[in-house]
């Protein structure tokens, strides 16, 4: 057995397509609030445009990444934000989406999942979460 402890649990739906959590983004003063997909295929956090400029950032001023995914090739900005999902914040370069016609939230590998530990229990509908320093 390999024991691991959770600082927190959330209980998610299963008539979605695909696991989405709470989450929260900070700049500044600016926060809002917004469901994201939890994705571990992700490389990076992508989040739609219109929260850049919800949390009063300038869109483009941002560093401009080009992605590529199986199906589709878009652009994104990058800018640095504290995210918060399930009670655990970390400091991270996320990136929002150059088109304002993609509407998704992802969270992915590195700005979040490198930074904590993650359990999942899909029969039971639950993921679990702590700071990877979690003791």
């Amino acid at each position: 057995m390999y024991p691991l402890e959770f600082a927190a649990v959330h209980s998610y739906a299963t008539e979605q397509d695909g696991i989405f959590v709470p989450v929260v983004l900070k700049s500044g003063e600016n926060r809002v609030r917004l469901s994201a997909g939890v994705d571990t295929g992700a490389t990076f956090c992508i989040f739609r445009s219109e929260l850049a400029e919800a949390l009063g950032l300038a869109l483009s001023s941002g560093n401009c990444k080009r992605f590529r995914t199986a199906n589709s090739r878009f652009e994104a900005f990058g800018h640095d934000v504290e995210l918060t999902v399930l009670g655990v914040t970390t400091y991270s370069t996320v990136y929002f989406f150059a088109d304002a016609a993609i509407d998704k939230n992802v969270l992915g590998r590195v700005g979040l999942l490198d930074r904590v530990r993650l359990g999942l229990v899909e029969h039971a509908s639950q993921i679990y979460l702590a700071r990877y320093d979690h003791e």
